[in-house]
């Protein structure tokens, strides 16, 4: 595994994060449903420590709390060896302050996620989007004191607009409170938007991006070029599937390249996003021991330059 540096702060996490968004029940309480039962979840936990990664993405969300509790009973006695980064946001309850970034809910939440994950901290706390009714300095302050009391080490964002991480940077700034360290976009080969805006103000101010989708929903893995398998994302978002059906020429020249070094699309994809500017980590999802493996495999190698200028040229911004 190689590990990097997350923006300009001193803390070092794997280029791959796991994320922990299916794992749970079918039926929970509230958020997506889970896809990997929490026996098979807490197997892919420790195989992906034992191959180095130590980055875990997580969210109070996630499968109605679920996955943060099994996210902490996979990672318990092994809790230095791990990176938590969970987030709050989004609606976990009928409250109408059961959601958003006001100080109230920040601060109820916290305590919740504490609980479900058996820690006394949380790595990184990330607000999970941009809340439009709450003033970004009363989210940030209440971030800051989080870090001030030891229950938080860093904080970031995830799902805000390059104009919003840049004015949060700035109230951060002028009122000496913690600021974003990271920022979750989704981006890759075949969503490039981000490269506009986010990515050049992530490299001015030294935020490092953990990408979401890094392999676009499963469309880079070349699963959907004859068709669409049955319960695959595209199988339950026709959305997806569109995408792959307009990205199949891409997708040709991803196989020859990953043909030509003896890799899987896959594994390409990833290579490829993880050595763009300003990226530290790609959260890969998985929900089989043999995706976990065959995801770290994208590790330990470089595509040429010639490679990386016809995927480029495959995938246009």
């Amino acid at each position: 595994m190689e590990y990097v540096r997350l923006g300009k702060s001193g803390l070092k996490v794997s280029r791959l994060s796991l994320g922990c968004w299916n794992f749970g029940s079918s039926n929970p309480r509230w958020g997506k449903a889970g896809k990997v039962t929490p026996e098979d979840s807490e197997r892919i936990i420790h195989e992906a420590i034992d191959h180095g990664i130590n980055l875990f993405d997580n969210a109070n969300r996630y499968t109605g709390g679920e996955a943060e509790e099994i996210l902490g009973r996979a990672i318990k006695g092994r809790r230095d060896e791990v990176v938590v980064a969970t987030k709050v946001h989004g609606e976990v309850g009928p409250g109408i302050n059961n959601r958003g970034q006001s100080r109230l809910h920040i601060m109820h939440e916290v305590e919740n996620s504490l609980r479900r994950l058996g820690t006394d901290y949380i790595d990184l706390y990330q607000a999970h989007g941009v809340d439009w009714e709450t003033p970004l300095e009363e989210s940030l302050r209440a971030y800051d004191d989080l870090i001030r009391q030891g229950k938080v080490r860093y904080i970031g964002c995830s799902n805000f607009p390059a104009w919003v991480l840049a004015k949060s940077l700035w109230v951060s700034d002028v009122n000496k409170l913690a600021s974003f360290i990271s920022v979750q976009p989704n981006y890759s080969l075949a969503n490039r938007a981000i490269e506009k805006e986010l990515q050049p103000l992530c490299v001015d101010q030294g935020i490092g991006m953990i990408l979401y989708s890094p392999m676009g929903g499963g469309i880079l893995s070349g699963k959907y070029e004859e068709a669409v398998p049955e319960g695959s994302r595209g199988a339950d978002e026709p959305a997806v599937a569109e995408r792959a059906r307009k990205f199949q020429d891409g997708v040709k020249v991803l196989k020859q390249v990953a043909n030509e070094l003896g890799k899987t699309p896959a594994q390409v994809s990833l290579n490829w996003i993880i050595d763009r500017p300003a990226v530290s980590a790609a959260i890969i999802g998985v929900s089989r021991l043999e995706q976990l493996r065959e995801n770290v495999g994208a590790i330990g190698w470089r595509l040429t330059e010639e490679q990386t200028q016809r995927l480029d040229d495959a995938f246009p911004v």
